[in-house]
């Protein structure tokens, strides 16, 4: 089988799409990345040694401005590229994750007639993956409430594709010493980045923190700590590769995140979590994404416009403080999680193939 995986821009789509591109290559597949070169595919794919072409292509924005017209004309001639890598190609099927690097990938396909399977990670699919559901061959998710998005859809619950090395250190999740754990997403978030150490400068939760803040912003968080007296149990650092991400959910006792594709690796780790959804997320996925967790018993949300250090340190301390509350997320979380989602997605992918 020749296999086309697409997704991208951000982490949230990226390592989803690369987790069922390792599968299917253990299983003998012959697998090729296309995705955009402003985005964070092929610094991703190099090292896993997998075959990455890129286009032009960048998120669309509003078309009432000179960016939003240049953008759609980069998708639109990264739309004829695609066309031209994938003639030559020839793939069995096409899959992908959303997000703006693989809407002219999808679209491409579907100009050539070539089947396509698309895997929403959010629960509000992205538009470039909503677009083209209709004409899927098979449309999956993570979250349950995708299917009251597309209502119109057959949408199959398999789960959310993660990291192998993750799963696996899953299995080996016990409570130790409280740490609470920031993560704002493959790109760091300044808001937490701000935010975060003023709550721990407040006095009132004591626990070690580790943030990781994103390599762009590094520099300022750590001048926050340092200039907020917390360095001694305030960690801070740029990036954490798959085994020290699993390392540091094992250790967590709770969580402070954005709510895009972090989520499904919180269920995975029965992590409860303090969630500050982006304020700006297409469609409101993150706040969707985060209520779906809150109905689980499983997180707490706290709107950015309201996200005070004050309210960040009580909702952390409420975590924190009560062990009964912490079980009970981590049970609901277990259920809510796909352990074989990727097995799931391969399987849809070889129903699609003659």
């Amino acid at each position: 089988m020749r296999l086309v995986i697409t997704g991208g821009g951000t982490g949230g789509h990226i390592y989803p799409a690369l987790e069922v591109g390792r599968f299917a290559r253990e299983h003998g597949v012959d697998l090729q990345y296309l995705g955009s070169l402003r985005g964070q595919e092929s610094k991703i794919c190099q090292p896993l040694e997998i075959p990455f072409f890129g286009f032009p292509s960048e998120p669309l924005v509003s078309l009432r401005s000179i960016k939003g017209i240049k953008a759609i004309l980069r998708l639109q001639r990264a739309r004829k590229l695609a066309r031209v890598v994938l003639k030559d190609l020839a793939p069995d099927i096409v899959f992908s994750t959303g997000g703006y690097s693989a809407g002219p990938v999808v679209a491409a396909a579907k100009d050539l007639k070539i089947p396509y399977n698309i895997h929403s990670a959010d629960s509000v699919p992205a538009r470039s993956s909503s677009m083209f559901a209709k004409d899927a061959f098979a449309f999956s998710c993570t979250f349950r409430s995708t299917v009251e998005f597309l209502s119109n859809i057959s949408v199959v619950r398999t789960g959310q594709p993660i990291r192998k090395e993750l799963r696996e250190a899953a299995a080996h999740k016990s409570e130790g010493e409280p740490l609470v754990l920031v993560v704002g997403g493959s790109q760091g978030s300044k808001f937490l980045n701000e935010s975060v150490p003023e709550a721990a400068a407040l006095g009132e939760f004591m626990t070690p923190v580790l943030h990781v803040s994103g390599p762009k912003h590094l520099e300022s968080t750590q001048q926050l700590v340092e200039k907020l007296d917390i360095e001694v149990r305030y960690k801070v650092v740029p990036f954490l590769n798959a085994t020290e991400m699993s390392d540091a959910y094992l250790r967590a006792s709770v969580v402070v995140a954005r709510s895009g594709g972090t989520l499904a690796e919180l269920a995975l780790f029965g992590l409860p979590s303090v969630l500050i959804p982006l304020p700006n997320s297409a469609s409101d996925h993150q706040v969707h994404n985060a209520v779906e967790f809150v109905n689980l018993r499983a997180a707490t949300q706290i709107r950015q416009s309201d996200g005070t250090p004050e309210k960040l340190s009580t909702a952390v301390n409420s975590w924190l403080k009560n062990r009964d509350r912490r079980l009970t997320a981590a049970r609901n979380l277990e259920k809510w999680d796909v352990p074989d989602a990727t097995e799931q997605i391969y399987k849809l992918i070889e129903l699609a193939v003659p």
